[in-house]
């Protein structure tokens, strides 16, 4: 993958290109991709008129949650144990 300077969506938009192009390609590790911005950018589409997740947090509270250094490394522990 060429520099980590490159935007989250940059990236993913590359692995989506490399899976087009060759069906055979396995991806065995796409974790390094999460990080704050991806949460970010997936936080910043969800609809505010949703209702709220299993954990029955909402969009608001999950917004002053991820400001917070320990949420965002919390989130990320999660899906590492997922």
């Amino acid at each position: 993958m060429p520099s980590n300077e490159e935007s989250v969506e940059t990236k993913l938009q590359r692995i989506t290109s490399k899976a087009c192009r060759d069906s055979k390609c396995r991806f065995t590790s796409l974790f390094h991709l999460m990080n704050r911005e991806l949460l970010w950018e997936c936080f910043w589409q969800l609809k505010d008129s949703r209702a709220s997740g299993i954990d029955r947090v909402t969009k608001e509270q999950y917004a002053a949650n991820l400001n917070s250094c320990s949420k965002y490394q919390s989130t990320l522990s999660n899906y590492r144990s997922s």
